[in-house]
């Protein structure tokens, strides 16, 4: 018998949650999503609610977790408290054998243990993360619209960096995620004064440096952002001086990665948009069919990326 789901959760609400005492936790918590900061705060929360309350706490890594070791971490009773929580890193790659006894575990969980699993993957991108769904409470680690920059403000904040007005916003969407959003607000704090201001040559250092990622940043904002922020990337192409071939070949990148993921697992930027294999398709026809236009000169390479915005969003709508 399936037990009901135990509902969603976003991140800020499970945040406080994880740290609390075990006895009000879920039995299995399912952080799922492509972004890593949101994942990494998840469990940094629950390692923080087993130090404050001396829980045991113990790291799997599923890739190489067999299903009896899993059964063996499931059963052992902690010998330094009344609870402990057991954390699955890369939730995704484990063998079916593994995943069948974890949902098997799951469905009529042992006292006094919480699991929390995470994987870079969406919950419906796999069957088993979406009968693990089922039966936990599900986080999901993805910023959607206006979250990203949300997120942004918080970790400047964190940071301890005080920036002109705009300027996170910037910075946010020159960056391919949130983690390399943290990586530059570090980068400005290490020339921060005491009261976290930054001075003008670092931020004028850190523009100088931005350009690289513009065309995978307007990719991912064709795929899964709003008009404006396709618009706004689009522009930036244009004022750096990116080619339309070089977005156009971005956008290429991440229909491929949705059908053939372990071939570009290597990526740096690996896809945080969501494409099942019909939509996935749908955009590389479009990307051959400007890549014919082009060679064949009736489209130019400075028209190639605002025409992709327009067929690739139309096609991903259906």
């Amino acid at each position: 018998m399936v037990t009901p789901r135990r509902g969603t959760r976003s991140v800020r609400e499970a945040e406080p949650l994880l740290r609390g005492p075990a006895a009000k936790l879920p039995a299995v918590v399912l952080a799922a999503g492509p972004d890593e900061l949101l994942r990494e705060r998840v469990v940094h929360a629950f390692r923080a609610g087993a130090e404050a309350e001396g829980s045991e706490f113990q790291r799997l890594e599923g890739d190489v977790l067999d299903a009896e070791t899993l059964a063996g971490a499931l059963q052992t009773l902690s010998l330094f408290g009344s609870a402990r929580r057991i954390w699955i890193r890369e939730g995704a790659k484990m063998g079916s054998e593994t995943e069948d006894a974890l949902i098997a575990w799951a469905d009529s969980p042992g006292e006094g243990v919480s699991l929390l699993l995470t994987t870079a993957r969406d919950v419906d991108e796999l069957k088993f993360l979406g009968s693990l769904a089922a039966l936990a409470t599900t986080i999901p680690c993805r910023a959607r619209g206006g979250e990203g920059l949300e997120w942004a403000e918080v970790v400047a904040r964190e940071e301890g960096v005080k920036l002109p007005s705009g300027t996170v916003e910037t910075v946010y969407r020159s960056t391919v995620d949130l983690l390399s959003f943290r990586q530059e607000m570090r980068k400005l704090s290490a020339h921060a004064d005491a009261e976290g201001r930054v001075p003008a040559r670092a931020l004028e250092a850190l523009r100088e440096g931005r350009t690289e990622a513009s065309a995978e940043r307007w990719a991912q904002a064709v795929l899964g952002g709003s008009a404006a922020e396709a618009r706004a990337e689009t522009e930036a192409l244009t004022r750096e001086g990116v080619g339309g071939t070089s977005a156009m070949w971005a956008l290429a990148e991440r229909a491929l990665a949705a059908l053939e993921p372990q071939s570009f697992y290597y990526r740096r930027t690996r896809p945080s948009v969501p494409l099942q294999p019909a939509k996935a398709r749908a955009v590389l026809d479009q990307v051959y069919q400007a890549d014919r236009a082009l060679k064949r000169g009736e489209i130019r390479d400075a028209e190639l990326a605002s025409t992709l915005v327009q067929t690739v969003r139309r096609a991903i709508r259906g």
